[in-house]
């Protein structure tokens, strides 16, 4: 897994339009429900958790403090490698309202902002 993190000051309209972390679990629980195909959903789930807490790792070597403003939320875009869809995280923090980006696909946009922070992680 590869992840692309931003940390900048600040989103601060629209957040309502993404669903939250929690939403999106359930979402997931509700599209692959584990009586139907375990192996699936145990797959499905087991990388979605993975992820969410990659992301947070990696929000945190950005100088995330591990708080929210609000509740952190999930974003989708296509993925260029393939015909899918795949997501990443947004979120605030309290402290100063700093916007941490946590997404799978490098977001050259974001990325060339004055005052962004990057990092990249690679796991497995």
């Amino acid at each position: 897994m590869i992840l692309h993190g931003y940390q900048f000051f600040v989103i601060d309209h629209l957040w309502e339009l993404a669903p939250t972390v929690d939403q999106f679990f359930k979402n997931l629980i509700d599209l692959y429900p584990p009586k139907s195909n375990f192996d699936e959903f145990q797959s499905m789930l087991s990388v979605a958790t993975a992820k969410w807490k990659y992301a947070q790792q990696l929000a945190d070597e950005l100088g995330w403090e591990g708080d929210f403003v609000g509740e952190p939320r999930v974003f989708c875009l296509p993925d260029p490698r393939g015909m899918t869809l795949d997501y990443g995280f947004v979120f605030k923090q309290y402290n100063n309202g700093m916007t941490y980006v946590i997404s799978p696909i490098y977001l050259d946009y974001i990325a060339e902002f004055e005052n962004v922070e990057y990092k990249r992680l690679v796991t497995d």
